[in-house]
């Protein structure tokens, strides 16, 4: 009988916090429907030429800042896993009659190039 009460007791502690994580989710829902509206606000004034130069912006009272990632430029940084630099080689080797380490190299750097250039405005808070 102890046994069934402490897993009544486990269930019931178990849909409480389960209640408290679907308020949570709906809060963090929330605020990053508000980030993203405000996001969109920014990309419209950093879009202006005054600053078109601007890539990141500091937010005085706690030392961090707002790195401005611009459309056409590297949004991340990359690796690649060995099946991908095999793929990669076998479609350059195949693509090519006359295969060269420098080819190699740009048709790989080309690949990635495609994949890793942001297509929008990005916004990332730094905290120092």
């Amino acid at each position: 009988m102890e046994a069934m009460n402490d897993l009544k007791r486990c269930v019931k502690e178990y849909r409480d916090v389960d209640n408290e994580l679907r308020v949570l989710n709906k809060q963090v829902y929330t605020k990053r429907e508000a980030r993203r509206i405000v996001e969109m606000e920014m990309v419209d004034l950093v879009k202006l030429p005054q600053f078109s130069v601007v890539d990141k912006l500091k937010i005085d009272d706690d030392g961090s800042y707002i790195r401005i990632q611009k459309p056409e430029t590297y949004s991340k940084p990359w690796s690649l896993s060995k099946k991908d630099l095999d793929e990669l080689h076998k479609a350059y080797f195949a693509s090519t009659t006359n295969p060269t380490a420098e080819g190699c190299t740009a048709y790989i750097l080309d690949s990635r190039k495609r994949c890793l250039v942001g297509r929008e405005y990005e916004f990332e808070r730094v905290i120092n």
